[in-house]
């Protein structure tokens, strides 16, 4: 490919004639239909499950088509991630108010299904303090796996993918009617975690950014250096297609 620049570059000197680029070629904008037939076929399996209130959905046709969610892994008796990830999306649940349930849909699915009951999640929604628009889900582990492993929850290194406690620190977004995934660290502050869900909520004509955001939460100090820390700028999110 240099060669060939190069060449066109000294052809053009001697003729004395300015280069001249060829027009790129025409590329077709991908088809929206398409796109979202493809995640939906790799990423979103509509595997059976069941809400801590005791009703059977499907994950794709009852929770995730046409909405706008919140996805992240858990287990009742974690002592690791889960009480904090939790704390955090009930803090980020009060602050978008009514927009939990109508908005944005809040799905915590149990990585262990043995010992989490549909009444077992009730209760741990009920002690953390889970309001309505919020969903905890149990179902077979098998299926559960699946669910991980399409959502990109997992590690390549088997024994740390084995390890469950890896698998509760993040939060997948997604807007399935126009196809944005995203994720964030539910350790994440729970401003951020907000601001990344109305990201996935509003068309990107609508962000917020800059000192909009930053300034809903100031820079903290590393604790190290001293240094001021900025948080990661959530556009830089990779999409999860």
């Amino acid at each position: 490919m240099i060669l060939v620049l190069l060449v066109a570059v000294l052809v053009a000197g001697c003729s004395g004639r300015p280069s001249e680029a060829p027009p790129a070629p025409a590329v077709a904008a991908p088809d929206l239909g398409d796109r979202l037939a493809v995640i939906h076929e790799r990423h979103l399996p509509n595997i059976e499950l069941v809400t801590h209130e005791g009703r059977s959905v499907r994950f794709y046709d009852d929770l995730v088509k046409g909405k706008v969610v919140a996805i992240n892994f858990m287990f009742a008796t974690c002592r690791a991630a889960c009480p904090a990830s939790t704390q955090h999306l009930v803090e980020v649940q009060k602050s978008l108010g009514e927009r939990t349930g109508r908005d944005v849909t809040f799905l915590s699915i149990s990585l262990d299904p043995e010992h989490d009951t549909p009444e077992v999640l009730r209760g741990y929604a009920e002690a953390h303090g889970a309001g309505p628009g919020w969903y905890f889900l149990t179902g077979k582990r098998d299926d559960i796996e699946l669910l991980r492993h399409k959502l990109g929850a997992y590690d390549l290194d088997p024994v740390v993918d084995a390890d469950r406690k890896q698998h509760t620190g993040l939060v997948i977004l997604g807007n399935e009617p126009v196809g944005r995934w995203k994720a964030i660290s539910a350790l994440s502050k729970p401003v951020r975690i907000r601001q990344a869900i109305e990201r996935t909520i509003l068309p990107a004509t609508e962000w917020s950014s800059g000192e909009a955001v930053v300034n809903e939460a100031p820079y903290e100090e590393n604790e190290a250096g001293k240094q001021l820390v900025g948080p990661a700028d959530l556009s830089d999110l990779p999409a999860r297609n």
